[in-house]
């Protein structure tokens, strides 16, 4: 990835999914979140790339 020049990796996850804890266990930060009408909250992460 970094041979690209990208620097940050984004990736989300449901809440109601076991993801989200796979992610902050690989040390992805919670970014932000999305919330639509009837579906569960979509947390997104972020993470400095690795180079």
């Amino acid at each position: 990835m970094k041979t690209k020049r990208d620097d940050l990796v984004m990736t989300s996850s449901l809440s109601n999914e076991a993801a989200h804890y796979f992610y902050r266990k690989l040390n992805y930060v919670d970014s932000g979140a999305l919330l639509l009408p009837e579906e569960p909250l979509e947390i997104i992460f972020c993470k400095e790339a690795i180079g």
